[in-house]
């Protein structure tokens, strides 16, 4: 990656979790597959890298990576949206191993809250699952990795 930029890098791991690909993103990485993929879904993700320059099976995911990379406008993501104290501080929970219901409690909120403000950061910032929402903390530099 150092001598060679332009190469675009596809993962193949055994790990799937958040944390992973939030460091995955941060070293460049432009899509990553578990072990267990199939050969037709590995050539489509090889295919999808080639064509669109990043693969992630969620495609939401991949669509809010594809638009932090892009941003070259120096703006911060936080910029285009209107967040509350309340949803940074559950961004910053988000990208850590801690549970739901953990995460209520750090926050002195019920599970039910915590659900409802989750939700509400899925369609706020058009994304569909906890590993969209780590990616936007970590690309926002609400957190740091």
């Amino acid at each position: 990656k150092q001598k060679q930029p332009q190469i675009k890098v596809l993962v193949l791991t055994m790990f799937d979790s958040e944390v992973t690909l939030i460091r995955l993103l941060k070293l460049g990485v432009k899509g990553f597959m578990k072990k267990d993929i199939s050969t037709n879904e590995m050539q489509h993700a090889i295919a999808t890298v080639v064509a669109q320059g990043y693969y992630y099976s969620n495609a939401s995911s991949g669509r809010l990576a594809g638009f932090f990379n892009n941003n070259s406008q120096g703006k911060s993501p936080l910029d285009n949206y209107n967040l509350s104290d309340t949803d940074l501080e559950f961004l910053k929970f988000v990208a850590t191993d801690l549970c739901y219901k953990e995460i209520a409690l750090k926050l002195n909120m019920t599970p039910r809250n915590i659900d409802a403000t989750r939700d509400k950061l899925f369609l706020k910032l058009d994304v569909k699952s906890r590993v969209g929402l780590a990616i936007f903390a970590v690309k926002a530099g609400i957190v740091a990795i």
